[in-house]
């Protein structure tokens, strides 16, 4: 990122800076070594590739602008081999507005349109489009069958078509899920406000009980002590 320095240092000076850079400024105790920071570097770079290319994809199929990164964390998940969660939001927040992920992102919506191109050449120019017209008395030879063009991009295209409905799926139970959770949480906040207001009540009541009672036992007192000041 730095236009002086740019990629002309060595990939050796680059990582002693990293490492330099990093350890002047953690704010956790570590003792990574470079290797060790470039090997976590790797990881959170394929992650955030692979997220780039699911974003991508929901982003073309979806067009809406609304919450596309959770469908797209939820396609990752279904992807990865190990099931694993997209752990490096964080990163990919500071990393999509960079130089190379926005190229990334073109270079993979161009790639889209070019294969789209392509199968529609394809398309037009398979046997079927190139086949001579039949004479004028309706008579014609048999023509070959043969595998339709672009079969298997259709079968990709299907997969993940379906993967993407999976993730839609998957998205609107947890919605769902959510929902009910929320429902749940504010019935139990209502139940407690109603015992609190049960034991509130009840504190009143013995209260003006107690009250009661001790009024009951200083009436006796005052009776007699009225009935001596007239005595004397």
């Amino acid at each position: 990122m730095d236009p002086i320095i740019g990629v002309e240092q060595s990939q050796g000076t680059m990582w002693a800076r990293i490492h330099e850079y990093f350890h002047a400024n953690k704010e956790i105790e570590s003792t990574r070594s470079e290797s060790s920071l470039l090997n976590r570097w790797s990881a959170i770079q394929h992650d955030v590739n692979v997220f780039c290319g699911c974003l991508c994809r929901i982003e073309r199929r979806q067009r809406s602008g609304t919450r596309e990164t959770d469908k797209a964390c939820a396609l990752f998940k279904a992807e990865d081999k190990k099931h694993r969660k997209f752990s490096v939001m964080h990163c990919w927040n500071i990393l999509k507005d960079k130089p190379k992920w926005m190229d990334k992102r073109k270079k993979i919506a161009a790639a889209k349109k070019t294969s789209n191109k392509k199968q529609k050449t394809a398309a037009n120019s398979s046997p079927a489009s190139l086949q001579p017209a039949a004479p004028a008395d309706g008579v014609c030879d048999a023509q070959p069958s043969g595998r339709p063009a672009g079969k298997k991009k259709e079968k990709q295209k299907l997969r993940h078509g379906r993967t993407i409905e999976t993730v839609d799926y998957l998205m609107e139970k947890k919605k769902e899920a959510n929902i009910e959770r929320e429902l749940k949480k504010e019935e139990r906040c209502q139940k407690a406000f109603t015992l609190q207001e049960e034991r509130i009540k009840l504190e009143r009541e013995k209260f003006e009980f107690k009250k009661k009672e001790a009024e009951k036992e200083r009436r006796p007192r005052r009776r007699k002590r009225r009935e001596f000041l007239a005595w004397i």
